[in-house]
């Protein structure tokens, strides 16, 4: 019996811990690869898709993408989006501290977003792979539109920038 109950209350400890980490928003970093890069620009099928690519050191990032959810919602358009961290997965708590203001927000949605984190050991690989043109400033934007144009931007992004992008 004893056994039963040190089980009951693993169970219940878990199950509070799990609830807590999802309560605070707490957002899951995929590593990501260079070679993993491909599948993840193929361009969209039905809708456009918004890599944003943002970093701890960054300034401007977290802003950069809580105007991306902004004109997500004011411009009621079906884009999907994609955040890649120049960091790596190990930072993967200083990440969540700096997003946490962003991940409470249900309006912004960036739990439902795919969050991936830098997992080359020379972060240049991943840089060039993402886009070979980049030299390293962020915050970076790619776009991919479904019908296979490409748009690329360093800085902050503006709503026009971003109509612009999926209109030209």
């Amino acid at each position: 019996m004893n056994i039963r109950w040190k089980s009951l209350a693993m169970g219940v400890a878990l199950s509070a811990a799990a609830f807590a980490v999802h309560a605070a928003g707490a957002l899951q970093f995929q590593p990501l690869h260079a070679r993993d890069v491909p599948a993840l620009l193929q361009t969209p099928q039905a809708r456009p898709l918004i890599v944003e690519i943002w970093s701890l050191e960054c300034s401007y990032c977290r802003d950069n993408i809580a105007r991306i959810a902004q004109w997500r919602r004011t411009a009621k358009r079906n884009v999907d989006v994609v955040m890649v961290a120049m960091d790596g997965p190990d930072q993967a708590e200083m990440l969540n501290r700096a997003l946490a203001p962003l991940a409470r927000d249900n309006k912004i949605g960036l739990a439902r977003v795919p969050q991936y984190a830098n997992a080359e050991d020379m972060p240049e690989r991943l840089r060039a792979a993402l886009d070979p043109g980049w030299q390293g400033e962020m915050p970076r934007t790619i776009i991919l539109r479904p019908d296979g144009k490409r748009h690329a931007s360093s800085g902050l992004l503006t709503p026009q920038a971003l109509d612009a992008a999926l209109r030209d």
